[in-house]
């Protein structure tokens, strides 16, 4: 399976993110994600980091679904993982 990056929309809600997910065992699908203007304007994910987090959203869900459970083709990711992947990818400095 192969994830491709598609590049993102502005939209009046905020930046939608495309993603081609290529399977040979399946039919080829497009998920898109959206980040709202709230959040980047309230700092919860900066802008450089949208895409990736999306990415790593889409490969773990990917890895969780189910034929009885088939990903939503459009996602609007939760304070909460972006608070996660933030604290994973961009911990707090220390200050010394």
């Amino acid at each position: 399976m192969q994830i491709q990056y598609l590049g993102f929309q502005l939209k009046p809600r905020g930046r939608d993110y495309l993603y081609l997910v290529l399977d040979p065992k399946s039919q080829n699908r497009e998920f898109t994600f959206t980040i709202s203007n709230q959040s980047f304007a309230e700092k919860k994910v900066p802008y450089q980091d949208a895409a990736d987090l999306c990415y790593q959203k889409l490969r773990k869900d990917l890895n969780l679904e189910t034929p009885e459970q088939p990903l939503p083709r459009h996602c609007t990711p939760s304070d909460l993982e972006l608070e996660e992947y933030i604290e994973k990818h961009r911990p707090a400095k220390r200050r010394s």
